[in-house]
């Protein structure tokens, strides 16, 4: 074999992640080629590949590895190896570690750049305002750029979309910008009040109960059907027979978003608490100053708005329920379980950290008689008509449409509204679709 075809040879092996060890000097053969089952690493040059998803970066090249670090699709790293079973070695703000190849792609070239938006942005269609919106992205949000427009315009892509932005609001980022959700291991979660117990039967003493709804992070199967869990620091055995498994259940990495997407797929991190929560100006069906009344600032401002708008076309409304601490809905979802049991309660109620009322950006209204509260009779109410066709003005959706349960998981609730801001709420309201669907997410 010549010089340069034994350099193709071994560069060919150094791609597909095959580990050799070169035994002795001079020109090798196939005979001198040792395969090992083990993951290693062959050397290669140093290649930049971008994530096509949100992605774990894990200390060995297998999901068993601990997480060093989650990045955000559309983010770059250096890759400096490829190992056995689809890993790739990778380098990213001074840390090594693997990622799996199914989710990066090599970049298209070399001068693709990542910025971070240093206001809220919209996305056009083309390089100008005169466009049309592609989707509006929150300060902070990480976007890809390949090509420089005319006028001080960015080609870049997001989610999958490509479009414009002006670079008077992005700044070159040399990293991720926000934290992003690591892919879901299982979550469970107690189906009925449950005791935790020292050993892994009912004659271990009890050390906590668990109420309804809450989520429980096990660490081991034990004997007999019992399940080893840890719980407020301490580690205790609970019956199998009351815990339920939620498959594909993720923690939004971004739960300050006005745009943030909660439901029965994606909850907020445990016991998260909006930091911007302010008493609304509207009235209620209840004098009491509450938690109920609250919203987050932005919201309540706009739902002040949305309010004095309808009164102006002769149509009252009344606040029923806004905000709901963490508390307050796993009491209110353990309270459903005990009348109707975890499975009918679940098909109109929300697991504590999937409510939208826990973001500060979700309001139940009524009429201004107070009739019809949280009931399917105000579907047929003029508030309702008024609502569906004047909340995205004020920036508000209804969150949960006619004949879209099988996208949003819930039944059709024309009274919660949900604030995202004009240009989202007016996107969607123009396309008759949902959240998740403007999204494209579940």
């Amino acid at each position: 074999m010549t010089e340069v075809n034994k350099q193709k040879f071994y560069k060919k092996l150094a791609v597909t992640g095959l580990a050799f060890t070169l035994v002795g000097a001079g020109t090798l053969g196939l005979h001198s080629l040792h395969f090992t089952g083990e993951p290693t690493v062959a050397s290669a040059a140093s290649e930049t590949y971008t994530t096509t998803a949100n992605l774990n970066i894990r200390s060995g090249p297998s999901t068993s590895n601990a997480i060093i670090a989650t990045v955000k699709q559309g983010t770059q790293l250096t890759v400096v190896g490829q190992a056995a079973s689809g890993w790739l070695k990778v380098s990213y703000q001074g840390k090594t570690g693997y990622v799996s190849s199914e989710y990066v792609k090599k970049s298209a070239s070399s001068t693709t750049k990542t910025y971070v938006t240093t206001a809220n942005l919209n996305i056009r269609s083309g390089p100008s305002t005169s466009n049309a919106i592609v989707v509006t992205v929150k300060q902070g949000t990480q976007l890809t750029s390949t090509a420089q427009a005319a006028n001080g315009w960015l080609k870049v892509s997001y989610q999958g979309k490509t479009g414009y932005v002006s670079m008077q609001y992005v700044k070159e980022s040399t990293g991720s910008s926000e934290p992003a959700p690591a892919p879901a291991a299982s979550v469970y979660v107690a189906t009925a009040n449950l005791n935790v117990r020292t050993t892994a039967s009912t004659s271990g003493a009890v050390i906590a109960t668990l109420k309804a709804g809450t989520q429980i992070d096990v660490t081991a199967k034990a004997a007999n059907g019992w399940l080893k869990i840890t719980y407020q620091g301490k580690v205790g055995y609970v019956s199998g027979q009351y815990v339920r498994v939620l498959a594909g259940m993720k923690v939004v990495s971004n739960p300050e978003s006005i745009q943030v997407v909660v439901n029965k797929q994606n909850k907020l991190p445990e016991n998260y608490v909006p930091k911007d929560l302010v008493y609304t100006t509207i009235p209620f069906t209840f004098k009491e100053q509450t938690e109920k009344k609250k919203m987050r600032s932005e919201a309540a401002a706009a739902i002040a708005q949305l309010f004095a708008g309808a009164k102006k076309q002769g149509v009252t409304l009344l606040g029923v329920s806004a905000y709901r601490s963490h508390a307050t809905q796993s009491a209110l979802f353990s309270s459903y379980v005990q009348r109707d049991g975890y499975d009918k309660a679940a098909t109109y109620s929300a697991l504590p950290g999937t409510s939208e009322h826990e973001t500060g950006l979700g309001i139940d209204v009524t009429k201004g008689d107070g009739t019809c509260a949280a009931q399917d009779c105000f579907g047929g109410t003029k508030e309702a008509a008024w609502l569906d066709a004047h909340a995205a003005e004020y920036g508000f959706i209804i969150r949960y449409p006619k004949g879209k349960d099988a996208v949003t998981g819930y039944k059709y609730e024309p009274w919660h509204l949900r604030y995202v801001g004009k240009p989202v709420a007016q996107a969607i309201k123009s396309k008759g679709i949902t959240l998740e669907e403007y999204y494209g997410i579940k």
